[in-house]
């Protein structure tokens, strides 16, 4: 259980990002920072999504990264 106050997760609802759901008591926050996470991350480049997703993945890892 976090020390940081967390909404309900909604029955069927896909849980948030743990770095995400923090904001959880601040809808409009949370979806702000998803929504801006997805626009810059994925979409705004020529490489497909497989591409981006491959580079992600090794920065996560050369900078011991969970995320």
């Amino acid at each position: 259980m976090p020390w940081i106050r967390e909404a309900e997760i909604e029955q069927g609802k896909p849980a948030p990002a743990a770095i995400i759901s923090v904001m959880s008591i601040n809808p409009k926050a949370m979806d702000a920072v998803q929504n801006f996470g997805q626009s810059v991350t994925f979409g705004s480049s020529s490489l497909t999504r497989v591409q981006e997703e491959a580079i992600a993945t090794a920065v996560s890892v050369a900078n011991s990264c969970r995320y």
